[in-house]
């Protein structure tokens, strides 16, 4: 892609310019000046100016005497994904802080931008304001030129409104199988339930939702758009178009949630440096907890298919020994170093402020609800933070706990600091008593009934070894070891080849075999390969944690409990697809 600035002089002598190096909403500094193939600057009359790269994202220019400069530079484009540019012979999908340089520290001036499209492409899409002629735009400050995709080429487009706003399902990549119209429709109806939730649309003008079916699957919110990437088999079917639906429903939250009602560390941005802030918890955990609760009360779920949603998400939290090193806070901090830099060692390490912020929205919003003997809710908490915090003010991670506290009518600082500031197990027992819930027990290990002869031996407990491994041409890797397994306690480390257990040769099929067979508590000879050295360790094996973390109502809810449950949740529905 070949970009060309126009740059006001305004009389100086000479220009600094910048490239960001990340992107809004994604938070893992990405280098994009990588990207630039060759950059070039002349002056108004067409000669040629000194551009001095100095440093990874900065150029300085000997401007001169014109009016103005023109500084030239070619992208490669081909990330398909929501934070970067890709470009090919159909379509182009462009982001700002990929794409534009901008004045350093000169961020107010307003920008307006040219799309030359080549030929057969029949349009360009974006947020920006329409600036007097087709593919042309204006952007009042580099903040909302950065914060504005584009997608460019013949997307199929279906335009709904939703309180006399106008809305654009842009999608790329339909071909014959995915149905906009019907896609459209449900988003339309997820619009308008959100709309309820806040009690207002925080915008006039158009809002775009950018879908690039590209079969991976990922989103990030704008002020005035959201782009995601999902598959285009998932208009086949109800399930597929939940599926797709949730991933729109935890963008669009974000219209609210991140992107005008948001921590004081997220804006003005410092597009050059890390971000640091400790609430990612609040924008991306209870975004994530609210995109499932939403869609159950916008008929999209049964009250099942939620306590599904949630049980995975407090399956992942409990089957993650990261939780007893890293709390929410400390995770949304290093969020920077540490999320988006995943390693062998990340499950034992880290704690994601996703679904472990999920989980802890949903204990939120039952303590809230507790406390206050059914009259708040974190719904509240949200909507009276956003009447307070919206906009420019921001609010701090303690400024939003008290604020908990307040519409809780107690006083939740000590409960919260345990939840989100300190790493250890969630408490679910209070929250689960209060909705009428209960975890499912976990199937026996032992045979129940399967040999009709009671004398007849039962089947042992597996053995569990509690490594993660890949098997590929006969050859057993170990990709990963959790800490408090017994593969841990014996030393067994990441890319050792396990070859025998027990003077037994192994594949993978066969590991799991023998060591299930083996049984727990049964010492065993691993003979592994690392580094092309042969040993032999111990492995006294175990047996698997049985706990399955699904939720279910209990069969003695109380009338009262009911009642809970149908005003958190809404109508016991799942029968509103379009």
């Amino acid at each position: 892609m070949d970009v060309e600035m126009q740059i006001p002089t305004e009389g100086a002598k000479e220009l600094d310019l910048f490239m960001p190096v990340w992107t809004p909403g994604s938070y893992l500094v990405r280098e994009y000046s990588r990207n630039i193939i060759k950059i070039e600057a002349e002056d108004s009359e067409g000669r040629d100016l000194d551009i001095v790269k100095t440093g990874k994202n900065r150029w300085h220019l000997d401007s001169g005497d014109g009016e103005t400069v023109s500084v030239r530079y070619r992208l490669f484009c081909r990330e398909i994904n929501v934070r970067a540019n890709w470009v090919e012979s159909d379509f182009a999908v462009i982001n700002g802080a990929p794409t534009f340089l901008s004045v350093v520290d000169d961020f107010q001036r307003p920008y307006v931008v040219t799309v030359e499209l080549p030929e057969g492409w029949e349009r360009t899409c974006s947020p920006l304001d329409p600036a007097g002629a087709k593919d042309r735009y204006l952007a009042p400050d580099y903040d909302t030129l950065v914060d504005s995709p584009l997608v460019a080429g013949s997307p199929q487009v279906d335009r709904f409104e939703v309180d006399g706003v106008s809305h654009f399902l842009v999608t790329l990549g339909g071909g014959d199988v995915w149905d906009n119209p019907r896609a459209a429709r449900n988003v339309q109806h997820l619009v308008e339930a959100q709309r309820d939730f806040w009690g207002h649309l925080p915008y006039e003008k158009p809002y775009y939702f950018f879908n690039l079916l590209t079969g991976s699957r990922g989103g990030l919110e704008h002020r005035q758009s959201l782009v995601m990437t999902a598959d285009r088999w998932y208009s086949k079917n109800r399930g597929g178009i939940r599926s797709w639906l949730s991933l729109v429903s935890h963008e669009f939250f974000h219209v609210w949630n991140g992107k005008r009602l948001r921590p004081v560390e997220l804006g003005p941005f410092e597009y050059e440096h890390e971000n640091y802030c400790p609430s990612l918890w609040v924008v991306e955990g209870i975004t994530s907890y609210y995109q499932h609760v939403l869609l159950a009360r916008a008929g999209y779920n049964t009250n099942d298919q939620y306590l599904g949603a949630l049980s995975g998400s407090i399956a992942g939290t409990q089957r993650t020994p990261g939780r007893l090193v890293q709390s929410l806070s400390e995770s949304s901090f290093d969020a920077w170093i540490k999320a988006y830099r995943r390693d062998e060692n990340s499950v034992n390490a880290l704690f994601s402020y996703y679904s472990g912020g999920a989980v802890a929205g949903f204990l939120i919003d039952a303590e809230i609800q507790r406390v206050s003997s059914g009259k708040a809710s974190l719904d509240d908490v949200l909507r009276e933070a956003y009447r307070r915090f919206s906009g420019e003010h921001g609010y701090t991670e303690s400024e939003f706990i008290s604020l908990a506290s307040e519409v809780a009518g107690e006083n939740l600082g000590p409960w919260f600091n345990r939840l989100v500031r300190q790493p250890g197990d969630f408490d679910y027992q209070p929250a689960l008593d209060w909705f009428g819930l209960e975890f499912e027990k976990p199937k026996s290990s032992t045979n129940s009934g399967f040999f009709p002869v009671p004398e007849e031996p039962v089947d042992n407990p597996k053995g569990w070894l509690g490594a993660s491994t890949s098997g590929s041409g006969g050859i057993v890797t170990v990709t990963s070891v959790p800490s408090n397994t017994p593969a841990a306690a014996a030393g067994l480390c990441v890319d050792d080849e396990i070859i025998a257990i027990d003077r037994s040769r192994v594949d993978e099929k066969q590991l799991k075999r023998i060591v299930g067979l083996l049984g727990p508590g049964k010492e065993v000879e691993v003979l592994v390969s690392r580094r092309g050295l042969l040993r032999t360790l111990k492995v006294t094996l175990g047996e698997e944690p049985r706990e399955t973390w699904r939720l279910r109502f209990r069969s003695d809810m109380s009338d009262e409990q009911k009642a809970r449950v149908g005003k958190w949740l809404g109508s016991d529905g799942g029968n509103q697809m379009n």
